[in-house]
């Protein structure tokens, strides 16, 4: 350390959350909620939801063809916020998703007051694959969960 009298040196708080989710479709709502409980009572603007979805999506995507996680991080400083997504063979540890992607799509349609049939034929899947994904039987493949990213996104 510098013994300069007229050097000031300032140490800012950080707090720092950080969560490493599965890569498979039911944790993009636990990684967002994870994001909006870490920055409570602070409110992301529509502009900053869609780039954090966005960058999310992103890195589920990345990461599925490879080793199956993704890690949300969330810097809070007196004066900032930060969060980065990544993926990539550093990260190991898996948590368990909080909320299964049946329960979010069930949310999503009753919300939007929309039928099976009808987020069928916005999706481009049949009715019974519909089904099968509000029961929990099954998830949606990569290339069907990117359009549910796009019809259904923040």
């Amino acid at each position: 350390m510098d013994d300069d009298p007229g050097r000031e040196v300032f140490v800012s708080p950080v707090v720092v959350a950080s969560q490493v989710f599965p890569a498979r479709p039911g944790s993009l709502p636990d990684a967002e909620q994870f994001v909006r409980d870490a920055l409570e009572p602070i409110t992301l603007e529509t502009e900053e939801r869609q780039a954090l979805y966005q960058a999310i999506t992103t890195a589920l995507l990345a990461a599925a063809g490879k080793d199956g996680v993704f890690d949300v991080m969330v810097r809070i400083f007196p004066d900032g916020v930060e969060v980065e997504v990544l993926h990539g063979a550093g990260i190991h540890r898996v948590q368990p998703a909080a909320e299964p992607f049946a329960d979010w799509l069930n949310g999503v349609l009753r919300g939007q007051g929309l039928s099976q049939e009808a987020a069928a034929q916005r999706i481009g899947v049949s009715v019974r694959t519909i089904s099968r994904w509000l029961r929990g039987d099954t998830e949606p493949r990569m290339r069907d969960l990117r359009r549910v990213h796009e019809i259904f996104g923040p």
